[in-house]
């Protein structure tokens, strides 16, 4: 019998699930997991049929942070005898981390993080590259890194601040302190907090259906629009916005749509 894959993909109408499947460990984070994870968010990227994606840990917790175990391969690269290889393999490691942080982040499809029970260092930095952050009232925050004489490499010094202001980021970074679901809504690290899982749950699926059943094509379009625009000046983003929505202009959805608003009901969009 084959092992349970790690991280898991699948789909329920419109909406995809990545659900990190390694709750006996908390879904701390190895090497495996790390390469399970980009596995899934390719089987997200190739879904044509899947217009949201929603990233969510099985278990009592969503991510624990790295796994501190000896098995990691992370952790051997760290303590290999120092030499110039040691340090190559363990840039290299990182570098590689990041790139399959960054594939999540850059996900054409919408992405919805349902946080529970913990989320720790990478599970953290993780959940920074989803368009939006919703948790139940326990859960745990934090980046524990400088605590363990380690940084936040991968990816979480450069979203944080995007998402709650220098102040707050660097209180986060630099405390290595762990703090609950409502200072992570009052710094806007989540959008909104749920009183369990059972609530959170439903919230986010039902957040996510509203947002499939839009046209795929605009909700798309708009997402790459949002990325560009974090890295471009306003003239480039201006020039990007204007060239990416003539790429969909005119579809059939927008026939639709018009038809739908007239006929005062809800649209049948298919992304053509």
């Amino acid at each position: 019998m084959s092992e349970k894959p790690l991280v898991q993909y699948n789909r329920e109408g419109y909406l995809g699930f990545i659900t990190l499947n390694r709750p006996e460990k908390r879904n701390a984070l190895n090497w495996d997991l790390w390469l399970a994870l980009e596995q899934a968010v390719i089987q997200a990227e190739e879904d044509r049929d899947s217009r949201v994606i929603l990233l969510r840990g099985e278990g009592k917790t969503f991510c624990s942070g790295l796994d501190l175990g000896p098995e990691n391969e992370l952790l051997q690269a760290i303590g290999d005898t120092p030499a110039a290889t040691q340090k190559l393999k363990f840039y290299r490691l990182v570098r590689r981390a990041q790139d399959i942080f960054t594939r999540l982040e850059r996900l054409a499809k919408p992405t919805i993080a349902a946080i529970h029970g913990h989320c720790l260092g990478a599970g953290l930095e993780m959940v920074l590259c989803c368009d939006m952050r919703f948790c139940s009232t326990e859960t745990l925050f934090g980046l524990p890194e400088p605590t363990l004489a380690i940084i936040t490499d991968a990816g979480g010094l450069q979203r944080l601040p995007r998402v709650v202001g220098r102040g707050h980021a660097r209180e986060i970074a630099f405390r290595g302190h762990r703090f609950g679901a409502e200072r992570a809504k009052a710094i806007n690290l989540v959008n909104e907090v749920y009183p369990d899982q059972g609530t959170l749950e439903i919230h986010c699926r039902e957040t996510a259906e509203e947002i499939a059943s839009n046209p795929p094509l605009a909700v798309q379009g708009i997402k790459e629009v949002l990325i560009f625009n974090e890295e471009a000046d306003l003239e480039q983003s201006l020039d990007y916005t204007a060239a990416r929505s003539s790429m969909i202009l005119p579809s059939e959805d927008l026939f639709e749509a018009i038809a739908a608003y007239m006929e005062k009901r809800k649209g049948n969009f298919k992304g053509a």
